[in-house]
């Protein structure tokens, strides 16, 4: 039930982190209509990590799982520095996903795209936004604390890492399951 009350209190935070990644994955489809070839060049940066595709399903799982974490707490740990690395993330992670997303249409279709996403991206997306939002709430703390010594950046900090660790891993590490096990399912019923 607390969990419910601390997501009710960075409701704000959320909407921002929200509108952040969706308006910069909708930059990043147009840039990517606009501009094929930026789009490739992002995608051929992700094919780097084909590697990743040979290793054993466990290991890749927690390959997922250890990059999806670490990103969620980079974003909320390092919200203290006035918000900056969690908006880095939000609109990073927002333009990679529309140059992306306009490749995989553009090549193979919605479906596909849907497939490749939804699966594990229902779980995902939420702790990943979330996590942005703490990170931004902090960044907002500490100005305000900073401004006026108004605010309880440590008290803040720890229902910050508490919240991470008991909410936002659990769900990353169910998500990496996902990842690994359905999604490349229904990818390929999607690509039949």
């Amino acid at each position: 039930m607390r969990s419910i009350g601390y997501l009710r209190s960075i409701r704000g935070y959320i909407a921002v982190s929200v509108i952040l990644f969706f308006a910069a994955a909708a930059s990043g489809f147009t840039a990517a209509e606009q501009n094929p070839e930026i789009a490739e060049g992002w995608l051929k940066e992700l094919e780097m990590l084909k590697w990743i595709t040979d290793l054993p399903p466990l290991m890749i799982m927690i390959l997922i799982f250890a990059k999806n974490l670490l990103a969620c707490a980079m974003a909320v740990l390092l919200g203290v520095g006035a918000g900056i690395v969690p908006l880095l993330v939000a609109i990073s992670n927002g333009i990679l996903v529309g140059m992306v997303s306009y490749q995989v249409i553009h090549k193979e279709g919605v479906l596909y795209l849907l497939a490749g996403i939804l699966p594990h991206g229902i779980v995902e997306l939420p702790a990943v936004l979330v996590s942005i939002a703490i990170g931004l709430r902090l960044g907002h703390i500490f100005i305000m604390t900073m401004i006026d010594g108004d605010g309880d950046l440590g008290g803040e900090a720890r229902a910050a890492i508490s919240f991470l660790m008991y909410r936002v891993a659990p769900l990353l590490f169910i998500a990496a399951v996902i990842e690994t096990f359905i999604t490349p399912l229904a990818i390929s019923l999607a690509s039949r």
